[in-house]
């Protein structure tokens, strides 16, 4: 796999590539159960549950997020507090369908899996570039770079993780291709945080 981390103004966007691509049953199994239309748009479908990887068929998929969201947190975010997968859903969109801007309550960080996806993007956004976060000046901008932008798109395409914050504001645009099938997961922490010596211990069950 090939791994790579994306400082955007000191988000940690963690993308895996070359993970093992949606087999046809996980992707018949993706299609049958997107059945509800997001806001009478008939291009884009949502999981009637916020829970899919409590289906069989799923448990692979869950694997590669789990295995790359392990990577995420030893890795790049270098902790060892326990999380747990609180929230997991899929998005299908159609030829001509997007999903909107948008960010994920509740959720410490989110995961993405590509269960079908040929050269798309996931767009990032922030209110401020981190050059704007003091003095919200509007600077002429020579070369748009992670200090400096208030968007970062991420090329992806079947088999892709892609791990972010889950207050990051992000948009999948226009889909080219005839579908695009998208698995989603939320990250919440458990178990005990802080230090009695310190007075700051606390415990969060998952």
């Amino acid at each position: 796999m090939n791994k790579d981390v994306i400082n955007f103004a000191g988000n940690p966007i963690y993308v895996s590539r070359g993970n093992e691509i949606a087999s046809t049953k996980e992707l018949d199994h993706l299609r049958n159960i997107n059945k509800i239309f997001i806001e009478n748009n008939k291009t884009l479908k949502l999981s009637e549950s916020s829970h899919i990887f409590k289906d069989k068929q799923l448990k692979n998929i869950e694997q590669i997020l789990l295995n790359n969201f392990n990577d995420y947190k030893k890795d790049v975010l270098q902790i060892n507090d326990s999380f747990y997968i609180c929230n997991s859903w899929c998005t299908l969109q159609t030829k001509g369908g997007s999903h909107h801007n948008h960010v994920h309550p509740n959720a410490i960080f989110s995961a993405v899996y590509y269960a079908k996806a040929e050269k798309s993007v996931l767009i990032f956004y922030l209110d401020r570039s981190k050059l704007q976060e003091n003095f919200h000046f509007s600077y002429e901008i020579k070369n748009y770079n992670i200090y400096n932008s208030c968007s970062w798109s991420v090329e992806v395409n079947a088999g892709d993780v892609i791990i972010f914050p889950g207050h990051l504001r992000h948009q999948s645009p226009v889909c080219e291709i005839d579908e695009r099938i998208i698995v989603s997961s939320s990250f919440f922490v458990k178990g005990k945080l802080g230090d009695q010596n310190t007075y700051n211990d606390i415990y969060l069950n998952g």
